[in-house]
Protein backbone atom coordinates (compact mmCIF):
# COMPACT_ATOMS: atom_id res chain seq x y z
CA UNK A 1 0.00 0.00 0.00
CA UNK A 2 1.35 3.50 -0.80
CA UNK A 3 2.53 5.30 2.32
CA UNK A 4 0.14 8.20 1.80
CA UNK A 5 -2.87 5.82 1.79
CA UNK A 6 -1.65 4.06 4.94
CA UNK A 7 -1.09 7.40 6.66
CA UNK A 8 -4.60 8.50 5.68
CA UNK A 9 -6.13 5.35 7.20
CA UNK A 10 -4.21 5.81 10.46
CA UNK A 11 -5.15 9.51 10.57
CA UNK A 12 -8.83 8.64 10.20
CA UNK A 13 -8.74 6.14 13.07
CA UNK A 14 -6.70 8.49 15.25
CA UNK A 15 -9.55 11.01 15.35
CA UNK A 16 -11.85 8.46 16.98
CA UNK A 17 -12.17 8.60 20.77
CA UNK A 18 -12.95 4.88 20.89
CA UNK A 19 -11.83 2.22 18.46
CA UNK A 20 -12.69 -1.42 17.88
CA UNK A 21 -10.42 -4.04 16.35
CA UNK A 22 -10.45 -7.75 15.73
CA UNK A 23 -7.06 -9.37 16.34
CA UNK A 24 -6.31 -12.67 14.59
CA UNK A 25 -3.12 -14.39 15.66
CA UNK A 26 -1.67 -17.71 14.52
CA UNK A 27 0.16 -19.19 17.48
CA UNK A 28 2.06 -22.43 17.82
CA UNK A 29 0.64 -25.77 16.77
CA UNK A 30 -1.04 -26.20 20.16
CA UNK A 31 -2.29 -22.58 20.15
CA UNK A 32 -4.05 -22.77 16.78
CA UNK A 33 -5.61 -19.53 15.58
CA UNK A 34 -6.74 -17.11 18.27
CA UNK A 35 -9.08 -14.18 17.74
CA UNK A 36 -10.15 -11.37 20.04
CA UNK A 37 -12.66 -8.61 19.46
CA UNK A 38 -11.41 -5.63 21.44
CA UNK A 39 -12.49 -2.11 22.31
CA UNK A 40 -9.97 0.65 23.10
CA UNK A 41 -10.75 3.89 24.94
CA UNK A 42 -8.15 6.23 26.38
CA UNK A 43 -5.55 3.58 27.15
CA UNK A 44 -8.05 1.08 28.56
CA UNK A 45 -9.36 -1.98 26.78
CA UNK A 46 -12.35 -4.27 26.85
CA UNK A 47 -12.46 -7.83 25.58
CA UNK A 48 -15.83 -8.15 23.84
CA UNK A 49 -15.36 -11.77 22.80
CA UNK A 50 -12.75 -14.39 21.93
CA UNK A 51 -12.58 -17.36 19.59
CA UNK A 52 -10.21 -20.23 19.02
CA UNK A 53 -9.75 -22.55 16.06
CA UNK A 54 -7.39 -25.53 16.24
CA UNK A 55 -5.39 -26.28 13.15
CA UNK A 56 -6.92 -29.10 11.08
CA UNK A 57 -4.67 -32.15 11.01
CA UNK A 58 -3.41 -31.61 7.45
CA UNK A 59 -2.63 -27.94 8.15
CA UNK A 60 -0.75 -28.93 11.31
CA UNK A 61 1.21 -31.60 9.45
CA UNK A 62 2.23 -29.21 6.65
CA UNK A 63 3.24 -26.43 9.04
CA UNK A 64 5.27 -28.92 11.08
CA UNK A 65 7.05 -30.33 8.04
CA UNK A 66 7.86 -26.89 6.68
CA UNK A 67 8.82 -25.14 9.90
CA UNK A 68 10.73 -27.96 11.59
CA UNK A 69 12.15 -30.22 8.91
CA UNK A 70 12.42 -27.75 6.03
CA UNK A 71 11.56 -30.55 3.59
CA UNK A 72 10.71 -29.39 0.07
CA UNK A 73 7.01 -29.32 -0.71
CA UNK A 74 5.06 -29.34 -3.96
CA UNK A 75 3.84 -25.88 -4.92
CA UNK A 76 0.29 -27.23 -4.91
CA UNK A 77 0.65 -28.10 -1.21
CA UNK A 78 1.97 -24.64 -0.39
CA UNK A 79 -0.89 -23.09 -2.34
CA UNK A 80 -3.42 -25.23 -0.49
CA UNK A 81 -1.88 -24.31 2.87
CA UNK A 82 -1.95 -20.58 2.05
CA UNK A 83 -5.61 -20.84 1.00
CA UNK A 84 -6.67 -22.96 3.98
CA UNK A 85 -4.96 -20.72 6.54
CA UNK A 86 -6.60 -17.67 4.95
CA UNK A 87 -10.02 -19.31 5.31
CA UNK A 88 -9.23 -20.16 8.94
CA UNK A 89 -8.34 -16.49 9.57
CA UNK A 90 -11.72 -15.43 8.22
CA UNK A 91 -13.60 -18.11 10.15
CA UNK A 92 -11.89 -17.22 13.45
CA UNK A 93 -12.57 -13.49 12.92
CA UNK A 94 -16.25 -14.15 12.19
CA UNK A 95 -16.53 -16.39 15.24
CA UNK A 96 -15.09 -13.66 17.47
CA UNK A 97 -17.34 -10.99 15.96
CA UNK A 98 -20.45 -13.16 16.27
CA UNK A 99 -19.73 -13.67 19.95
CA UNK A 100 -20.01 -9.95 20.73
CA UNK A 101 -23.34 -8.13 21.32
CA UNK A 102 -24.68 -6.63 18.08
CA UNK A 103 -24.99 -3.22 19.73
CA UNK A 104 -21.20 -2.94 19.84
CA UNK A 105 -21.01 -2.61 16.06
CA UNK A 106 -18.43 -3.59 13.47
CA UNK A 107 -14.64 -3.29 13.95
CA UNK A 108 -12.78 -0.30 12.56
CA UNK A 109 -9.77 -2.41 11.55
CA UNK A 110 -8.18 -5.84 11.93
CA UNK A 111 -4.75 -6.96 13.13
CA UNK A 112 -3.28 -10.12 11.62
CA UNK A 113 -0.31 -12.12 12.87
CA UNK A 114 0.37 -14.78 10.23
CA UNK A 115 2.07 -18.15 10.90
CA UNK A 116 5.77 -18.20 10.07
CA UNK A 117 7.02 -21.23 8.19
CA UNK A 118 10.62 -20.10 8.20
CA UNK A 119 12.69 -17.26 9.61
CA UNK A 120 16.46 -16.89 9.56
CA UNK A 121 19.56 -15.74 7.76
CA UNK A 122 19.92 -16.15 4.02
CA UNK A 123 23.21 -15.76 2.17
CA UNK A 124 23.60 -13.76 -1.00
CA UNK A 125 26.87 -12.43 -2.42
CA UNK A 126 28.65 -13.74 0.70
CA UNK A 127 26.49 -11.53 2.91
CA UNK A 128 23.97 -12.68 5.49
CA UNK A 129 20.56 -11.07 5.83
CA UNK A 130 17.40 -12.14 7.65
CA UNK A 131 14.14 -12.97 5.97
CA UNK A 132 10.90 -14.80 6.74
CA UNK A 133 8.23 -16.81 4.94
CA UNK A 134 4.59 -16.74 6.07
CA UNK A 135 1.23 -18.02 4.83
CA UNK A 136 -2.16 -16.33 4.73
CA UNK A 137 -3.61 -13.50 2.64
CA UNK A 138 -4.40 -10.22 4.39
CA UNK A 139 -5.86 -8.69 1.20
CA UNK A 140 -8.53 -11.40 1.02
CA UNK A 141 -9.26 -10.89 4.73
CA UNK A 142 -9.58 -7.12 4.29
CA UNK A 143 -12.07 -7.55 1.47
CA UNK A 144 -14.04 -10.25 3.28
CA UNK A 145 -14.33 -8.24 6.51
CA UNK A 146 -14.67 -4.87 4.78
CA UNK A 147 -12.04 -3.20 7.02
CA UNK A 148 -8.32 -2.37 6.70
CA UNK A 149 -5.98 -5.09 7.94
CA UNK A 150 -2.51 -4.46 9.41
CA UNK A 151 -0.09 -7.37 9.10
CA UNK A 152 3.48 -8.44 8.20
CA UNK A 153 4.89 -7.36 11.56
CA UNK A 154 7.86 -9.73 11.54
CA UNK A 155 8.83 -8.81 7.98
CA UNK A 156 8.59 -5.12 8.82
CA UNK A 157 10.86 -5.60 11.81
CA UNK A 158 13.38 -7.41 9.62
CA UNK A 159 13.31 -4.57 7.10
CA UNK A 160 13.89 -2.16 10.00
CA UNK A 161 17.08 -4.02 10.90
CA UNK A 162 15.67 -6.33 13.54
CA UNK A 163 15.63 -10.11 13.83
CA UNK A 164 11.90 -10.48 13.17
CA UNK A 165 9.95 -9.97 16.39
CA UNK A 166 6.35 -9.09 17.14
CA UNK A 167 5.82 -5.54 18.43
CA UNK A 168 4.33 -5.99 21.91
CA UNK A 169 5.47 -2.72 23.49
CA UNK A 170 3.80 -0.47 24.67
CA UNK A 171 1.07 -3.13 24.79
CA UNK A 172 2.89 -4.95 27.60
CA UNK A 173 3.13 -1.70 29.55
CA UNK A 174 -0.60 -1.07 29.11
CA UNK A 175 -1.40 -4.57 30.40
CA UNK A 176 0.72 -3.83 33.49
CA UNK A 177 -0.95 -0.48 34.22
CA UNK A 178 -3.05 -1.90 37.07
CA UNK A 179 -0.06 -3.48 38.82
CA UNK A 180 2.43 -1.86 41.18
CA UNK A 181 6.20 -1.75 41.26
CA UNK A 182 8.14 -4.21 39.11
CA UNK A 183 6.14 -7.03 37.57
CA UNK A 184 7.49 -10.19 35.98
CA UNK A 185 5.29 -11.41 33.11
CA UNK A 186 5.96 -14.90 31.78
CA UNK A 187 4.06 -16.29 28.82
CA UNK A 188 4.43 -20.07 28.75
CA UNK A 189 3.71 -21.27 25.24
CA UNK A 190 5.89 -23.84 23.52
CA UNK A 191 8.72 -21.50 24.58
CA UNK A 192 8.70 -19.37 27.75
CA UNK A 193 9.16 -15.62 27.36
CA UNK A 194 9.66 -13.11 30.19
CA UNK A 195 8.75 -9.43 30.09
CA UNK A 196 9.82 -7.26 33.03
CA UNK A 197 7.84 -4.04 33.54
CA UNK A 198 8.50 -1.26 36.05
CA UNK A 199 5.01 0.19 36.25
CA UNK A 200 6.00 3.03 38.59
CA UNK A 201 8.64 4.22 36.11
CA UNK A 202 6.47 3.30 33.10
CA UNK A 203 9.38 1.39 31.58
CA UNK A 204 10.13 -1.94 29.97
CA UNK A 205 13.24 -3.22 31.75
CA UNK A 206 13.88 -6.18 29.46
CA UNK A 207 12.16 -8.89 27.44
CA UNK A 208 13.52 -12.23 26.30
CA UNK A 209 12.82 -15.91 25.82
CA UNK A 210 13.97 -17.87 28.85
CA UNK A 211 13.90 -21.51 27.75
CA UNK A 212 11.44 -24.31 27.02
CA UNK A 213 7.78 -23.77 27.76
CA UNK A 214 5.43 -26.67 27.09
CA UNK A 215 7.24 -28.11 24.07
CA UNK A 216 9.17 -30.73 26.07
CA UNK A 217 6.32 -31.27 28.52
CA UNK A 218 3.99 -32.14 25.64
CA UNK A 219 6.57 -34.49 24.17
CA UNK A 220 6.94 -36.37 27.47
CA UNK A 221 3.16 -36.39 27.96
CA UNK A 222 2.79 -38.09 24.58
CA UNK A 223 5.39 -40.69 25.59
CA UNK A 224 3.43 -41.27 28.79
CA UNK A 225 0.30 -41.75 26.66
CA UNK A 226 -1.68 -38.91 28.21
CA UNK A 227 -5.17 -38.47 26.79
CA UNK A 228 -4.87 -36.16 23.80
CA UNK A 229 -1.09 -36.17 24.21
CA UNK A 230 -1.19 -33.29 26.73
CA UNK A 231 -1.01 -33.23 30.53
CA UNK A 232 -2.89 -29.92 30.39
CA UNK A 233 -3.74 -29.54 34.07
CA UNK A 234 -0.59 -31.32 35.29
CA UNK A 235 -2.52 -34.12 37.03
CA UNK A 236 -0.16 -36.87 35.85
CA UNK A 237 2.93 -34.74 36.50
CA UNK A 238 1.82 -34.23 40.10
CA UNK A 239 2.07 -38.00 40.71
CA UNK A 240 5.75 -38.06 39.74
CA UNK A 241 8.93 -36.86 41.40
CA UNK A 242 11.51 -34.72 39.57
CA UNK A 243 15.08 -35.94 39.67
CA UNK A 244 17.09 -33.14 41.30
CA UNK A 245 20.43 -34.29 39.87
CA UNK A 246 19.09 -34.56 36.33
CA UNK A 247 17.34 -31.20 36.68
CA UNK A 248 20.63 -29.50 37.51
CA UNK A 249 22.33 -31.11 34.52
CA UNK A 250 19.58 -30.13 32.05
CA UNK A 251 19.46 -26.55 33.33
CA UNK A 252 23.10 -26.02 32.31
CA UNK A 253 22.23 -26.44 28.63
CA UNK A 254 24.19 -23.75 26.73
CA UNK A 255 21.10 -22.06 25.31
CA UNK A 256 19.21 -22.04 28.60
CA UNK A 257 22.17 -20.50 30.44
CA UNK A 258 22.85 -18.01 27.64
CA UNK A 259 22.50 -14.32 28.57
CA UNK A 260 19.54 -12.21 27.43
CA UNK A 261 18.18 -11.04 25.10
CA UNK A 262 17.64 -14.22 23.15
CA UNK A 263 15.06 -15.87 20.92
CA UNK A 264 14.27 -19.55 20.69
CA UNK A 265 12.40 -21.83 18.34
CA UNK A 266 10.80 -24.86 20.03
CA UNK A 267 12.83 -27.48 18.19
CA UNK A 268 16.17 -26.30 19.63
CA UNK A 269 15.26 -27.94 22.95
CA UNK A 270 14.23 -31.32 21.52
CA UNK A 271 17.56 -32.99 22.35
CA UNK A 272 17.02 -32.50 26.08
CA UNK A 273 14.38 -35.24 26.37
CA UNK A 274 17.00 -37.74 25.12
CA UNK A 275 19.64 -36.78 27.69
CA UNK A 276 21.25 -39.85 29.35
CA UNK A 277 20.33 -38.61 32.84
CA UNK A 278 16.64 -39.15 32.03
CA UNK A 279 16.96 -42.75 30.85
CA UNK A 280 16.82 -44.42 34.31
CA UNK A 281 13.58 -42.56 35.13
CA UNK A 282 10.07 -43.86 34.62
CA UNK A 283 7.78 -41.99 32.24
CA UNK A 284 5.98 -40.07 34.99
CA UNK A 285 9.16 -39.05 36.82
CA UNK A 286 10.65 -37.98 33.49
CA UNK A 287 7.57 -35.85 32.85
CA UNK A 288 7.88 -34.29 36.32
CA UNK A 289 11.58 -33.55 35.75
CA UNK A 290 10.96 -31.90 32.40
CA UNK A 291 8.07 -29.86 33.84
CA UNK A 292 10.32 -28.74 36.68
CA UNK A 293 12.93 -27.77 34.09
CA UNK A 294 10.56 -25.23 32.54
CA UNK A 295 10.00 -23.65 35.95
CA UNK A 296 13.69 -23.73 36.87
CA UNK A 297 14.80 -22.18 33.57
CA UNK A 298 12.36 -19.30 34.15
CA UNK A 299 13.60 -18.78 37.72
CA UNK A 300 17.29 -19.10 36.86
CA UNK A 301 16.82 -16.58 34.05
CA UNK A 302 15.21 -14.13 36.49
CA UNK A 303 18.02 -14.55 39.03
CA UNK A 304 20.69 -13.94 36.37
CA UNK A 305 19.07 -11.08 34.51
CA UNK A 306 17.10 -9.01 37.02
CA UNK A 307 19.40 -6.42 38.57
CA UNK A 308 16.83 -4.28 40.36
CA UNK A 309 17.22 -3.32 44.00
CA UNK A 310 13.57 -3.99 44.84
CA UNK A 311 11.84 -7.33 44.82
CA UNK A 312 9.27 -7.74 42.04
CA UNK A 313 5.68 -7.42 43.22
CA UNK A 314 4.46 -10.54 41.42
CA UNK A 315 5.10 -13.12 38.73
CA UNK A 316 2.19 -12.93 36.27
CA UNK A 317 1.74 -16.07 34.19
CA UNK A 318 -0.10 -16.61 30.92
CA UNK A 319 -0.15 -19.01 27.98
CA UNK A 320 -1.16 -22.66 27.75
CA UNK A 321 1.40 -23.65 30.39
CA UNK A 322 -0.45 -21.58 32.99
CA UNK A 323 -3.17 -24.26 32.97
CA UNK A 324 -0.65 -26.85 34.19
CA UNK A 325 -1.13 -26.77 37.95
CA UNK A 326 1.98 -28.87 38.60
CA UNK A 327 4.08 -26.38 36.64
CA UNK A 328 2.46 -23.51 38.55
CA UNK A 329 3.36 -25.23 41.83
CA UNK A 330 6.99 -25.56 40.71
CA UNK A 331 7.02 -21.85 39.85
CA UNK A 332 5.51 -20.94 43.23
CA UNK A 333 8.15 -22.98 45.07
CA UNK A 334 10.97 -21.38 43.07
CA UNK A 335 9.80 -17.77 43.28
CA UNK A 336 8.61 -17.76 46.91
CA UNK A 337 8.10 -15.19 48.50
CA UNK A 338 7.23 -13.47 45.18
CA UNK A 339 3.56 -14.33 44.57
CA UNK A 340 2.61 -16.14 41.35
CA UNK A 341 -0.58 -14.72 39.87
CA UNK A 342 -2.76 -15.28 36.84
CA UNK A 343 -3.10 -12.57 34.16
CA UNK A 344 -6.85 -13.12 34.16
CA UNK A 345 -6.82 -10.92 37.28
CA UNK A 346 -5.76 -8.10 34.91
CA UNK A 347 -8.61 -8.73 32.42
CA UNK A 348 -6.26 -10.63 30.11
CA UNK A 349 -7.49 -13.93 28.61
CA UNK A 350 -5.13 -16.57 29.96
CA UNK A 351 -4.18 -18.12 26.61
CA UNK A 352 -4.28 -14.88 24.62
CA UNK A 353 -1.87 -12.42 26.23
CA UNK A 354 0.33 -12.22 23.11
CA UNK A 355 -2.48 -11.28 20.68
CA UNK A 356 -3.88 -8.87 23.26
CA UNK A 357 -0.57 -7.05 23.73
CA UNK A 358 -0.15 -6.96 19.94
CA UNK A 359 -3.60 -5.38 19.59
CA UNK A 360 -2.86 -2.86 22.34
CA UNK A 361 0.45 -1.98 20.71
CA UNK A 362 -1.17 -1.41 17.31
CA UNK A 363 -3.91 0.76 18.79
CA UNK A 364 -1.36 2.77 20.77
CA UNK A 365 0.52 3.37 17.51
CA UNK A 366 -2.69 4.44 15.77
CA UNK A 367 -3.35 6.78 18.69
CA UNK A 368 -0.01 8.51 18.10
CA UNK A 369 2.27 6.69 20.52
CA UNK A 370 5.84 5.94 19.46
CA UNK A 371 6.48 2.23 19.10
CA UNK A 372 10.18 1.35 19.19
CA UNK A 373 11.50 -1.80 17.56
CA UNK A 374 13.24 -4.24 19.86
CA UNK A 375 16.33 -4.36 17.70
CA UNK A 376 15.58 -2.26 14.65
CA UNK A 377 18.40 -0.17 13.24
CA UNK A 378 17.00 1.26 10.00
CA UNK A 379 15.47 4.71 10.63
CA UNK A 380 13.93 4.75 7.15
CA UNK A 381 11.53 1.94 8.06
CA UNK A 382 8.70 3.09 10.27
CA UNK A 383 6.57 0.76 12.36
CA UNK A 384 4.39 -1.15 12.47
CA UNK A 385 3.49 -3.25 9.47
CA UNK A 386 1.74 -3.26 6.09
CA UNK A 387 -1.86 -2.15 5.60
CA UNK A 388 -4.22 -3.96 3.25
CA UNK A 389 -7.35 -2.02 2.29
CA UNK A 390 -10.70 -3.57 1.33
Amino acid sequence: MPLRIAASAVSTFRRLKSRRAVVISAGGLRSGIQALYLGFTGGDWEVFSTAYLPYPRRVEELITRLSETQEPQALSELGWLDYKVTMLFLESAKNALSGAPKAIGAPHYAVLNKPTLWKGATGENLQQSSWNITVGDEVFLANALGVPVLSDFLRHNILAGGSGVLPTFPGSLIVAKHTTGVGLFVNIGLVSRMTVIDNDAQALLFESDTGPGTVLIDKCAQEAECVGGIDRDGALTATGAPCAECLEILSTDPWISKAAPKQASPEIFSHLTSHPCLKPLGQVDKLATITALTAKSVYDFYRREYKGATQPSALWISGGGANNLALVDFLKASFDPIPVRNVEDLNVPLDMKIPLTLGLTVDAFIGGREVPWESGSNPKIKPLGRWALP
